[in-house]
């Protein structure tokens, strides 16, 4: 897989994961009082900040050991493994 391709899908599989961080600002950030300006402003950086993140801890992953690692198959595995 090449880099670019290795890129876009640790983006991929870390959107999930962006989009739940931003939803979780919006809704507590309003909850708060906070201004309309101020709650998109800061969900967007903890949605961009959160992509960036995985995508990179994904993407050096690849690199390393030339199998890919999946967050959302991940989590989805502990989630089940962890019911009763």
């Amino acid at each position: 897989m090449s880099l670019s391709r290795t890129a876009l899908v640790a983006g991929l599989d870390a959107l999930p994961f962006a989009a739940l961080a931003s939803l979780a600002v919006v809704v507590f950030a309003r909850a708060g009082g906070q201004p309309p300006e101020f709650v998109a402003l800061l969900a967007g950086v903890v949605g961009t900040t959160t992509l960036l993140g995985l995508g990179t801890i994904s993407a050096n992953r690849y690199r390393r050991t030339e199998r890919p690692f999946y967050f959302t198959r991940a989590v989805v595995v502990e989630g089940l493994l962890s019911l009763p």
